[in-house]
């Protein structure tokens, strides 16, 4: 059961995904062997000799070992300290075996049987120009969402309903409202509301388009609603289609708990742009020897799906994610691609005024802050805390000081006062 080897020229020059592991195996274990085990067993799929597997079949579907690297690198025995060797594989795979099938390329690369699976961990993909192509990825991008929101250089801002859950659509509207006076781009659903039997996504839908227009008259601002209509893939489109009949410009879900192909199929479907929300990929990354790598199942995946923003968590709000992930999910939203749309990274997790100058150092503007508490929980209500936010922002794109800024936004003085600058 040994798969062929190919070069990474030829492999990028052909039609292959390319997928590398990290992995760690026992000092005494031929590293070549299990890996070309598994590429064989993760596409022709069998450990022993069949009829059908012929060597045209095999030359056409076999996956193929690129490298196998030990971490470090040690060209002789004497290098290798412990009992265990850490390894950076890579295997070419086809793509003749999955075309342009998120759930299929997730059972080639992480899936199948425990006969020919390695505990291993995801931590790269490179795409042929061919297969990202088949994708249609975002819809809307950075671009349109821009066009959307009429805001073309600043950093957009988003704030999350709170409480998360058992508001009546009635008094979630006056919230809504009272945020929306402050003229904030985005409002959406927390991920744990969703179309309940006390609040339907239609109701919402239909009391925020309003609250959102009053306040407009106001602000010149039209805040864009984005409901989270996470559900199984038949009741979720059918909701996601009412509710733009409804008025809604934007539709969010949870893309790991409903499934990428379900988001592909919303894309396709329902013309306003989806935002992405990470909820329930926490699993496949967090582990250090399985599953797959964060900027893969919270930034590039997402993106082919056709994400046109989608969340990224930071190192600056709790959550013990490392500083270079963090970025280099954001990386995988926004870089640009050659068939592919950038994605918003929208930045959650603590995001409050003192923050701003920091993400916008690190990211650039083409970002969505999204701000919960710090909005609705500003002491001079949310309309302030909309304010405070936009003060931050403007004097971080001026290279102002936000502790300066705040001498003449009593707002940000606020704000900086009750909860810092990182």
């Amino acid at each position: 059961m040994t798969a062929q080897a190919i070069l990474a020229e030829l492999a990028r020059e052909g039609d292959y995904l390319l997928a590398s592991y990290a992995l760690d195996l026992p000092v005494d274990v031929d590293p070549w062997a299990r890996v070309s085990r598994f590429a064989v067993g993760q596409t022709t799929g069998t450990w022993v000799e069949v009829p059908g597997l012929t060597p045209a079949l095999k030359d056409a579907h076999e996956g193929r070992v690129v490298q196998v690297l030990p971490v470090p690198t040690a060209d002789t025995s004497n290098g290798v300290v412990g009992d265990v060797v850490h390894y950076l594989a890579t295997i070419a795979f086809p793509t003749i075996n999955f075309g342009a099938s998120l759930p299929q390329l997730l059972n080639t690369l992480i899936g199948n049987d425990a006969s020919t699976s390695m505990e291993a961990k995801l931590v790269d993909l490179q795409f042929p120009g061919s297969l990202e192509s088949a994708f249609g990825g975002p819809r809307f991008g950075v671009a349109g969402l821009r066009e959307l929101t009429g805001v073309s250089e600043r950093p957009l801002l988003l704030n999350m309903l709170k409480p998360c859950t058992g508001l009546a659509p009635e008094t979630a509207s006056e919230i809504f409202e009272a945020t929306a006076r402050g003229g904030i781009d985005l409002i959406k659903d927390d991920e744990l509301m969703g179309n309940t039997d006390y609040s339907t996504v239609l109701r919402r839908v239909e009391l925020f388009t309003a609250a959102a227009e009053r306040a407009a008259s106001e602000t010149g601002v039209r805040t864009i609603y984005l409901p989270n209509i996470s559900d199984r893939p038949d009741r979720m489109l059918a909701t996601a289609k009412r509710a733009v009949e409804a008025g809604a410009r934007a539709l969010m879900v949870a893309y790991t708990t409903v499934g990428l192909g379900a988001v592909e199929m919303l894309a396709d479907e329902v013309g306003v742009p989806i935002l992405g929300h990470f909820a329930g990929a926490a699993p496949l990354y967090e582990g250090p020897s399985t599953g797959m790598s964060a900027p893969i199942a919270t930034g590039l995946l997402p993106r082919v799906a056709g994400a046109d923003l989608s969340l990224v968590v930071s190192p600056y709000g709790g959550y013990p994610i490392s500083r270079l992930q963090y970025l280099r999910t954001a990386q995988q939203l926004a870089l640009p691609r050659p068939h592919l749309k950038p994605a918003f990274p929208v930045i959650g997790g603590g995001v409050h005024p003192g923050t701003v100058a920091r993400y916008l150092g690190e990211l650039g503007s083409d970002i969505v802050l999204g701000v919960g508490g710090a909005i609705q929980g500003h002491p001079d209500g949310a309309a302030a805390g909309v304010r405070a936010m936009r003060q931050a922002v403007d004097a971080a794109l001026a290279g102002v000081d936000a502790a300066d800024a705040a001498s003449e936004h009593t707002e940000l003085a606020t704000a900086l006062k009750l909860w810092g600058s990182l």
